[in-house]
């Protein structure tokens, strides 16, 4: 029997090494080779009862141990999984809706649950109208271990869904294949790197860059759940401390607002006698990286031995499995300043040099194409554009998913004649990508285009709570629209907004929301649904009732 390579450490596991649950005062461990053993006997038992090869299987599962023995239990029984975010205090009919929503998208006849959430999981399912079986890890656990052939299928992988609904991406064994060896080779990952995160496990970046890399090369993994991060992110922080764990850390991954909430919860008290120099490689991705940002975290941590080359900005999707681009391992990040008044689809970006703020941008580099991918930046034709123009990313190669599940939405990110047309506008300076947003989450202002993205930053810079604003941008009624929604936010922090849309967005109507916490609608991962926000707002009319300010006509 062949095994893909992301199967094989169950043939080989580690009992030195394994996977860590953490929180602020308990952990769980279990080593790998406890963990292979577990996933046979997770197989064993989806044979025994008879689930087809082939299938989706569903996982609604805690993070930890039990999920990755799951994970790899569901694809050495020759099945499919995908991974669902399991229910949290804030869960409430949007969540139970997404679960019933995947459960008919995959056609799915077994779920998989551990013992905390199969209440959750019958009651939830019986809305579904289908005969759906709930199985128990525990059951499946206390049977022989077992195994069959590998699908063809890996993972069915859903969209965070950001500007549309979400979709079910289907990823084979090679592509994962393909994107693990790439991502470790570009993270030069040896047998003694040490993983932590704290990202969800059923989110691409959580699944597959900190779960699926290290647990293929038996690399050691400690896992704390979101919740425990966002309260305490320095019980994270303390796992990277050779001074206060035996086995440091030496590479993690995280969206730009994981960052955030470290230089915003962290001080330097906090790090005294702290030793952050084991530390390889801190990924950067998911969002725009502010290299203010950057700054401030390198300022934090600098003095306790994290280098700044250890920041590592990239860029990827779940239709290319994961990564796309990164910056070399032990590379200091680029930045450079482009003039707005450029920026806009087939245009040739141009360069400052020190100019103001009001008519620049700061872009980070989010690296190379990895190993195995071919990355263009093409115009609204689809033709290549040359070397420093402004257009669309598209991606083809290895890593790059079979598609969408039947079903799957039009319009957005989409695969077309071999390449995998991401809807990202960036541009390429001396063979290194720098992003600056979605086509779809901007609007075009005297024949230049104007980024959400963009405009968040700057708020933030302004002093705003990144995690409480969202920008959406549209055209309404003829006109350009930039709305700042202010979630829980004061009439000061309204008057910062003002200011900063009068500054960044002329030409258009701009308009200021305050709105209750929780309003803004997010996804799975945090992100801002923009378009279902917009989509929203024009429904309700709202921009009759939210004061614009204008400068002219666009």
């Amino acid at each position: 029997m062949s095994h893909p390579p992301t199967l094989n450490w169950l043939d080989a596991p580690r009992d030195d090494s394994g996977v860590e649950m953490f929180d602020e005062t308990s952990h769980t461990y279990r080593t790998y080779t406890e963990l292979a053993g577990a996933a046979l006997r997770i197989a064993g038992g989806l044979v025994a009862r008879d689930v087809p090869r082939g299938a989706v299987v569903p996982l609604l599962c805690s993070p930890g141990p039990d999920l990755v023995a799951a994970f790899y239990g569901v694809q050495a029984a020759g099945c499919v999984v995908s991974v669902l975010a399991p229910p949290t205090r804030m869960s409430g009919e949007a969540a139970r809706a997404h679960v019933r929503a995947v459960v008919e998208a995959v056609e799915a006849g077994t779920v998989l649950v551990d013992a905390g959430q199969y209440a959750y999981a019958v009651d939830v399912l019986a809305g579904t109208g289908r005969d759906v079986r709930v199985l128990r890890l525990e059951e499946l656990l206390a049977g022989d271990p077992g195994r069959r052939d590998p699908a063809e299928l890996a993972l069915v992988q859903f969209t965070s869904g950001s500007s549309g609904r979400p979709r079910g991406v289907r990823v084979s064994h090679a592509a994962l294949d393909a994107n693990t060896c790439a991502i470790r080779d570009w993270e030069q990952a040896g047998p003694e790197d040490s993983w932590c995160s704290w990202l969800p496990m059923h989110h691409d970046m959580g699944l597959i860059g900190c779960l699926v890399v290290p647990v293929s090369g038996n690399n050691r993994l400690a896992v704390c759940r979101p919740e425990t991060f966002l309260r305490h992110p320095l019980a994270y922080l303390s796992r990277f401390d050779a001074n206060r764990v035996e086995r440091p850390a030496t590479i993690t991954a995280t969206p730009a607002f994981g960052l955030q909430r470290i230089v915003d919860k962290v001080g330097h008290a906090d790090l005294e006698g702290a030793d952050l120099s084991r530390t390889r490689a801190v990924i950067v991705g998911a969002e725009r990286i502010d290299p203010v940002l950057v700054a401030r975290f390198t300022e934090l941590t600098r003095p306790h031995g994290l280098s700044p080359r250890t920041l590592t900005p990239a860029y990827g999707l779940a239709e290319s499995t994961l990564a796309v681009t990164g910056v070399p391992v032990e590379e200091t990040p680029r930045a450079v300043v482009v003039h707005r008044d450029a920026l806009r689809v087939g245009a040739e970006v141009s360069l400052a040099d020190g100019a103001t703020e009001r008519a620049t941008v700061q872009v980070m580099s989010c690296g190379r194409a990895l190993d195995g991918l071919a990355v263009e930046v093409v115009g609204e034709d689809g033709a290549p554009l040359p070397e420093g123009h402004v257009g669309e990313l598209a991606v083809s190669g290895s890593s790059v998913a079979d598609g969408y599940l039947a079903g799957g939405s039009a319009g957005g990110t989409s695969f077309r004649a071999g390449r995998l047309l991401t809807r990202d506008v960036a541009f390429r300076l001396a063979g290194e990508f720098y992003v600056l947003g979605r086509l779809g989450d901007s609007v075009k202002v005297h024949a230049r285009s104007l980024f959400a993205e963009d405009v968040e930053l700057m708020l933030a810079r302004a002093g705003l709570n990144p995690s409480r604003i969202c920008v959406v941008l549209g055209e309404a009624d003829g006109s350009p629209h930039a709305v700042a929604v202010l979630e829980e936010l004061d009439a000061r922090a309204a008057e910062v907004a003002e200011d900063v849309l009068a500054t960044v967005c002329p030409g258009t109507r701009r308009h200021v929301a305050r709105v209750p916490r929780g309003a803004i609608p997010r996804t799975s991962s945090g992100k801002s649904r923009r378009r279902q926000l917009w989509q929203r707002l024009s429904q309700e009319h709202a921009f009759d009732g939210v004061p614009a300010a204008t400068d002219g006509p666009a």
